[in-house]
């Protein structure tokens, strides 16, 4: 008995197209591709699969780039630190899925002197008395790595309470801002768009409702500039 392959007449012509069916498979045309991990349609440029975070090509541990959460000078009732610390091991990790697919580290220890040496992006969190109007703050270069943002806890909760927040939400407010800040450091501009995370100015309802994601773009912007940070280090 022959095979499918072997019965397919490739020679036959089609009436309308007058062609053979060798003729009309387009050979040059690229391949659609797939991450591995997912299945998901992807770019040739992308260094990471945006929806499951594969890695798409090699990468060593000396490419990721660290930041360091610093929490260390928060101050929490002793009544409050169950609930505090629930809070916050939920916002982190919301806030590590959300960088899955970029190249960073991160940590709320102090980074290692001896492997990090002072090349880290430090994200100072706290609470103080001063009244500001915002909640956290970052330089920023476009499209380039910076070593420093400030989170203002107190405000994030302030909103949470003028929002009348849940727990789960106000775990959404705090990786959304601290994701927001992070973002900035790796060379994220502002969106226009009011759900995005980098939007200017989160919203406490919108942002309390859902945990911070990047897309497809603003992830391979994070890896280039975390990339090209990596290359002056080593000129």
């Amino acid at each position: 008995m022959s095979s499918l392959f072997e019965r397919l007449d490739l020679t036959k012509y089609n009436r309308k197209l007058k062609q053979s069916l060798s003729q009309r498979i387009d050979l040059t045309r690229p391949i659609k591709l797939r991450c591995q991990s997912c299945r998901s349609r992807l770019q040739a440029e992308w260094e990471f699969c945006p929806n499951c975070g594969f890695p798409l090509r090699n990468f060593s541990e000396k490419s990721r780039h660290c930041i360091w959460i610093d929490i260390s000078n928060m101050e929490v009732l002793p009544e409050y630190q169950e609930t505090m610390s629930a809070i916050f091991m939920e916002a982190f990790s919301r806030l590590y899925g959300a960088f899955r697919g970029v190249q960073v580290f991160l940590t709320t220890e102090p980074p290692n002197s001896q492997e990090w040496q002072d090349k880290f992006t430090h994200v100072y969190v706290f609470a103080d008395s001063q009244p500001v109007d915002y909640l956290g703050v970052a330089s920023f270069l476009l499209g380039k790595v910076t070593g420093h943002a400030i989170i203002r806890i107190d405000q994030v909760f302030y909103a949470s309470c003028r929002g009348n927040l849940s727990i789960s939400s106000l775990s959404n407010l705090i990786a959304n801002t601290i994701a927001h800040e992070i973002g900035h450091t790796l060379g994220l501009d502002h969106s226009a768009l009011p759900t995005d995370v980098m939007h200017d100015g989160l919203d406490y309802t919108t942002h309390g409702a859902m945990p911070p994601s990047f897309h497809a773009e603003q992830i391979n912007l994070m890896n280039s500039a975390i990339r090209r940070y990596k290359t002056e280090e080593q000129c």
